[in-house]
């Protein structure tokens, strides 16, 4: 042994032991320290993460509320448009049959006028006719002044008696 203590080698050797002795220590505090740092880092990475994943499933489940929402607004609007478009429809027709029994009575109205019209023109001819006639046959019939006096209170008994 007393050989290696005067061997330089083995000096080396110890002090290099030493050294790593000495030198360890801080090196493994900064090793250490520096693995704590990039723990910590990669925690608040995965913390950040998390937070970033529970903010995006909250704004899917709003958006999907969101949906919904629009989705039955959509359907209370067609809803709504087809009840109203029934309604105008309702209202058309009823308008559409008013329109029609006014018509209606307006063409039975103008009828009724045109056979009263008719009525009274062939009423009219017929008493004109009658009228003609029976001054004819009377003439015929009756001569002289008593026959005169008698065709003229016919005649304006005849007219007050066909109205």
């Amino acid at each position: 042994m007393e050989a290696a203590l005067h061997n330089p080698a083995f000096w080396v050797g110890v002090s290099f032991f030493i050294f790593l002795a000495i030198a360890f220590k801080p090196a493994k505090k900064a090793i250490l320290g520096a693995l704590d740092a990039k723990i910590a880092e990669i925690k608040d990475q995965v913390e950040e993460a998390a937070r970033l994943r529970d903010e995006a499933q909250a704004l899917l489940a709003e958006y999907e509320r969101k949906q919904q929402q629009a989705s039955k607004h959509a359907e209370e609007m067609v809803d709504a448009a087809r009840k109203e478009a029934e309604e105008s429809k309702a209202r058309s027709e009823a308008d559409l049959n008013a329109s029609l029994d006014r018509q209606r009575k307006l063409a039975l109205e103008r009828i009724s006028m045109a056979e009263e019209k008719a009525l009274r023109e062939v009423r009219a001819a017929a008493a004109e006719m009658a009228i003609a006639a029976t001054e004819k046959l009377v003439a015929e019939r009756v001569a002289g002044a008593d026959g005169d006096k008698l065709i003229d209170r016919a005649i304006a008994e005849l007219g007050s008696k066909l109205h």
